[in-house]
C-alpha cells in the first residue's frame, strides 16, 4: 500500500489552475495550452528520471526531479508533485550517484499516477 493511496480520488487540484487563470486575466486558452504542454512532456520527464537512475547520473536525476516537481506544482498535479518532492529528498540523502538505483521503487510510485494525472488534466477548466 502506498502512502499516496489518497491520491487516487483526486490527482489534480483544480483550484491551482483556476488561480493561474485568474492571474492571467481570465484567459483560459493560455492555461489550456500550458496544461497541454505539461501533459505532453510528463511521460518524457518521467522517462528522463528513469534513464538518469539507470545511468547513475545524479546531476541529471536532480535536474529531472526538480523539473517534474516544479511543473507539477504549476498545474496542480498534487500527487506527482509530492512524490517528486519525496524523491528529491531521498536523492539528497544518498551517499552518491552510485546508489541511485535504490530509488527505483519511489520512481515506480510516480509511474502509478502518470496516466491518471493526464486523464484528470484532459479537461482542465471544464
Amino acid at each position: 500500500m502506498s502512502d499516496y493511496d489518497e491520491c487516487t480520488d483526486s490527482l489534480v487540484d483544480p483550484a491551482v489552475l483556476l488561480g493561474l487563470q485568474a492571474e492571467l486575466g481570465g484567459d483560459a486558452s493560455i492555461v489550456t495550452t500550458f496544461v497541454k504542454n505539461y501533459v505532453e512532456l510528463l511521460p518524457w520527464r518521467v522517462a528522463r528520471l528513469h534513464q538518469s537512475l539507470v545511468n547513475l547520473d545524479m546531476e541529471d536525476a536532480m535536474d529531472a526531479v526538480l523539473s517534474l516537481k516544479t511543473s507539477s506544482h504549476m498545474v496542480g498535479a498534487v500527487c506527482i508533485e509530492r512524490l517528486a518532492a519525496e524523491l528529491e529528498v531521498s536523492m539528497k540523502l544518498l551517499p552518491g550517484g552510485d546508489h541511485l538505483m535504490q530509488l527505483s521503487p519511489q520512481l515506480e510510485e510516480i509511474d502509478r499516477f502518470v496516466f491518471g494525472t493526464i486523464c484528470e488534466l484532459g479537461s482542465p477548466l471544464s
